[in-house]
């Protein structure tokens, strides 16, 4: 589950992106109190979503039944941009520090 893409494809990695993919899973669910998706597959019934640039309906689907404005717009970018199933869209650990989401007084 928290594999990232190209570790479930038997490819080379960066151990930087892949270990920023699975903490960005934790943190999503954290916030979400389940799962992004089942594995980072482009099988997989939610993350197609995400690896067929349709992230909007990624979010539709984990918006469901919760208050609006529960996910914020800085908060789907961040995970949006985090778990691209190609390595080399994702951000790096200075990206992911300057990102908005994690730039205000806390993080939202």
């Amino acid at each position: 589950m928290y594999k990232a893409p190209e570790i479930l494809e038997d490819e080379e990695y960066s151990g930087q992106k892949v270990d920023l993919f699975a903490a960005v899973i934790c943190l999503f669910a954290l916030r979400a109190a389940t799962f992004p998706f089942g594995k980072a597959s482009t099988v997989d019934s939610l993350y197609k979503f995400i690896a067929g640039n349709r992230p909007d309906k990624f979010w539709n689907f984990h918006a469901k039944n919760r208050t609006q404005g529960f996910f914020s717009e800085d908060f789907k970018d961040f995970c949006t941009t985090m778990f691209q199933h190609d390595a080399s869209h994702r951000l790096n650990m200075a990206d992911v520090l300057g990102h908005p989401w994690m730039k205000g007084y806390t993080a939202t």
